[in-house]
């Protein structure tokens, strides 16, 4: 059986380990086979309803459970488009993604129904016809054929619809399986969201093509999950540096030998907080480094954990440096471009194909060391500072619990430097420590104190509202 899109692997799944466990969630667990039942015959309503003529758009306002799992797969089975919808979305933001995505449906669940708003049509799941007669799929090549359109973090800016093909979202799980040896014996737990591509690609669709039993959470939750990974039944854990830092918070004894890594990814993870996860739990996390537009660029491998470092460009991946800094890549997962917004993908490639991360960074020995977003750095007495090595000096301080630090000027001269700082620490002891332990033109001409970072929906720290606090 060839297997070139997400859900051929499904199909050989439930060909091959017909009574493997595929999916656990709260109320429901599937085998190989009766997944692949469940999906074939919710992908036969979507063929009926949509057709295989061309790819059409269906909308998914569910959470991290069985449906939502049975639902994207369904589309993705049809041959058609999912964009799944953050649930934690208010009804003016879901109207808002239908109108841009040009949704041909919408399906809900019954808890999110009454948060569409009146007058949008939706299809609810439970109300899917199960007995629709086998109807023809739409297949394009798998290089072609978008899989998914999801929306990216916002992190410095308006976020915009990704679009993202089965051949994408496979060579990133190809190119992350040799790193980290990933194989048909793990097992995964997954709160990730699948409303965001980081969850969707190396959750979901990873544990498919590995056939790895996948323990699905609908929220993240930093006793239970401890719980879970100290269990036994899990060798495989993937979530964000917001997650691990709060699996850092909490109280308790929890042996977590049995599981066989844990990954970090979607933002940058403290060198300070690597370590203390080191001590106390006896695990070196694995941090790797990509986007939704690009797909995994760098990650550390099972040998080679480098803390402060999201590893060595992967195998496959084309990365340079531009002249002053800027990473650019080319790679076979780099995703097609935005959705209905060429001029936006435009501005981010190169005339010789090469994507614009907008990251700055250093590559030494193929090893990746980011140093901070470019719109991010600072200009201070002719120098360009870095504000990624300002934060690492400052997290080196034990009373400051989470830091960043932004530039804020008009160009007309010299930034100033920003702190924004949230820990058991004084400005007095703060400017001691910068004036004892930094460059000059690392040192803040403000301090802003507060009681946690805003970050985005994925977790990583959203520039826009760091700002929008200066001003």
């Amino acid at each position: 059986m060839p297997r070139t899109h997400i859900t051929d692997y499904l199909a050989a799944n439930a060909a091959e380990f017909p009574k493997k466990s595929a999916l656990i969630c709260a109320d429901r667990q599937f085998t190989w086979k009766e997944l692949w039942d469940e999906v074939e015959s919710v992908a036969n309503f979507f063929s009926s309803e949509l057709g295989n003529e061309q790819q059409k758009i269906v909308s998914i306002l569910i959470p991290n459970t069985w449906q939502f799992v049975v639902t994207y797969l369904a589309v993705l089975e049809a041959g058609h488009i999912a964009t799944p919808v953050d649930v934690i979305y208010k009804p003016l933001e879901i109207n808002a993604i239908l109108l841009q995505s040009s949704a041909s449906m919408l399906i809900v669940d019954r808890a999110n129904a009454p948060r569409v708003e009146a007058g949008t049509d939706f299809v609810l799941f439970d109300d899917i016809p199960q007995h629709k007669p086998n109807q023809p799929r739409l297949r394009l090549p798998a290089d072609e054929q978008i899989a998914s359109l999801v929306f990216t973090s916002g992190t410095t800016g308006k976020p915009k619809m990704a679009t993202y093909s089965h051949s994408n979202h496979l060579w990133n799980i190809k190119a992350c399986s040799e790193v980290w040896d990933w194989s048909p014996q793990d097992t995964m737990l997954l709160s990730l969201r699948l409303s965001h591509w980081y969850g969707i690609c190396l959750g979901l669709s990873g544990s498919i093509y590995h056939s790895n039993t996948l323990y699905l959470e609908e929220n993240f939750n930093a006793q239970q999950t401890l719980t879970k990974l100290a269990s036994g039944k899990i060798s495989f854990f993937t979530h964000t540096p917001l997650a691990f830092a709060k699996m850092m918070e909490t109280e308790g004894e929890y042996d977590l030998s049995q599981v066989r890594v844990l990954i970090s990814g979607s933002a940058a993870l403290p060198p300070a907080l690597w370590h203390s996860f080191e001590q106390r739990f006896g695990h070196k996390i694995i941090e790797c480094y990509g986007s939704s537009e690009t797909g995994r660029i760098a990650a550390n491998s099972l040998d080679d954990r480098v803390p402060g470092s999201p590893g060595r460009i992967l195998r496959e991946v084309d990365a340079k440096l531009s002249k002053n800094g800027e990473l650019l890549v080319k790679s076979p997962g780099l995703f097609p471009g935005y959705f209905k917004n060429e001029e936006a993908t435009k501005q981010h490639l190169s005339e010789d194909g090469y994507w614009h991360t907008g990251d700055i960074a250093e590559i030494n020995d193929g090893r990746l060391t980011l140093k901070g977003r470019k719109q991010e750095t600072i200009r201070k007495q002719g120098y360009s500072v870095s504000p990624r090595d300002i934060e690492w000096a400052l997290l080196q301080n034990k009373s400051i619990r989470e830091c960043s630090v932004v530039g804020a000027g008009d160009g007309s001269s010299d930034d100033q430097i920003v702190y924004f700082i949230s820990g058991e620490v004084s400005e007095a002891e703060l400017r001691a420590y910068t004036k004892s332990s930094l460059p000059s033109i690392w040192r803040p001409d403000k301090i802003i104190f507060i009681d946690a970072l805003p970050r985005t929906r994925n977790g990583k720290v959203s520039l826009p509202q760091l700002r929008a606090m200066i001003n």
